[in-house]
């Protein structure tokens, strides 16, 4: 064992002693390197500087020469170019020259050919101008007889019409005499056949508002009939909630004519031909009759107060307080049949039917009234003035608020 230690330590020194040989010999060269180096850099400085300092004198030596043949070459190269000017101005004077001749007889050449064409020219003007002159006395010639032929034409056209005028007027005259009388037969038809129907038309408006007079009667017979069984109902509930005297039976329905004074509704009074049908002989007195409209007011608000009265007996029967003990009846009175009502005027007649067609034009009013223009625009104008009609894109229509 220990002598193997001694071999490893033997080798161990002998290998340390060669890594130190070796770094030794390492550095002896690194060092030899390095000197080389620095002598051949040396050495190449020298060279450049020695080729730099050769170059210089070589450069400066050419440029010497250079300069010198270049001084020597400068006299002949002018004397040359003052020689190719020289011979380069007489070259284009001699061209110049001959341009100048050969334009020269070029123009004289041009002048003796224009002087040429012009007398051509000339003598063809000449010939043309006696040409017209000769083709217009020939149009004046023509023109003139054409002047005399259509002056004998006119004339015997004016020959022949007055003769077709002669012969046409007495066959035009009676023509137009057949065509008024037509036209004032056919005038008179018509005026018949739309007065027959204007008769239909108004017996059948007052055939409608003797049915809506019947329609209101009814009504307001219901209206009597339901306030009755509301008052007994009242009078029940009385009993029941109060005590006292016995219930009230509800009394036989009332005929339309017959109402209460306190309880009273105005109406628009019927037509004639519903007056005899509606109205009973007696009648108890009202506490505020309504006054009467007037004659030309009542024909179109007659609608309007028969749509509205259903409402207004209806308000006034939940708005007025029912009394519990009936008020005592007013002594009858007789009542007289409402006078005949007067014929409605033809602003009244023009109004109802815009009213009833919610507005129609000029000729639609004259056919379906039977009326003429005059009367019609008499009419309407005075509706206008009244300011219950207005006119819209040839259309008359009624205003919404206008009563007439």
């Amino acid at each position: 064992m220990t002598a193997l230690y001694d071999q490893w330590q033997a080798a161990r020194q002998l290998r340390q002693s060669e890594v130190v040989n070796r770094r030794d010999q390492v550095s002896a060269d690194l060092e030899r390197w390095q000197t080389d180096r620095l002598t051949h850099a040396v050495r190449l400085r020298q060279d450049l500087d020695q080729l730099m300092a050769d170059l210089r004198a070589n450069t400066t030596l050419w440029l010497a020469q250079t300069t010198a043949d270049r001084v020597v070459q400068i006299l002949p190269r002018q004397q040359a170019r003052q020689d190719y000017v020289q011979q380069l101005q007489a070259d284009t004077e001699v061209l110049l020259a001959n341009y100048q001749a050969d334009r020269e007889i070029s123009a004289a050449e041009v002048r003796q050919q224009l002087e040429y064409d012009c007398q051509l020219l000339q003598a063809t003007v000449s010939e043309l101008r006696l040409e017209i002159a000769q083709e217009l006395r020939q149009v004046q010639q023509q023109v003139a007889d054409i002047q005399a032929q259509t002056a004998v034409d006119r004339a015997g056209y004016r020959q022949q019409q007055a003769m077709v005028r002669a012969e046409l007027l007495p066959q035009l005259t009676a023509y137009v005499e057949d065509l008024q009388v037509q036209v004032q037969a056919t005038l008179k038809d018509l005026t018949a056949v739309r007065q027959q129907a204007a008769v239909v038309n108004q017996e059948q408006r007052q055939s409608d508002r003797a049915a809506l007079s019947d329609s209101v009667d009814a009504m307001f017979t219901e209206l009597a009939d339901f306030r009755h069984q509301l008052q007994a109902q009242r009078a029940q509930l009385s009993h029941v909630v109060w005590g006292g005297a016995a219930v009230a039976q509800p009394s036989a329905p009332r005929p339309a004519a017959t109402r209460p004074a306190a309880t009273s509704v105005p109406r628009i009074p019927a037509p004639a031909k519903a007056a005899p049908k509606a109205a009973p002989k007696a009648v108890v007195a009202k506490a505020a009759p309504a006054p009467a409209a007037p004659a030309a007011k009542a024909a179109p608000a007659r609608s309007a107060v028969a749509k509205a009265a259903p409402t207004r007996a209806v308000a006034a029967t939940r708005s007025a307080p029912v009394a519990t003990v009936m008020a005592p009846a007013a002594p009858a009175a007789v009542v007289e049949p409402p006078p005949a009502p007067e014929a409605p005027s033809l602003e009244e007649v023009v109004y109802n039917y815009l009213h009833l067609a919610q507005g129609a034009r000029l000729s639609e009013i004259e056919t379906e009234l039977g009326i003429n223009r005059f009367q019609a625009v008499d009419a309407l104008r005075s509706l206008i003035q009244k300011d219950l009609v207005v006119k819209q894109d040839r259309t008359y229509l009624v205003q919404e608020e206008a009563v007439l």
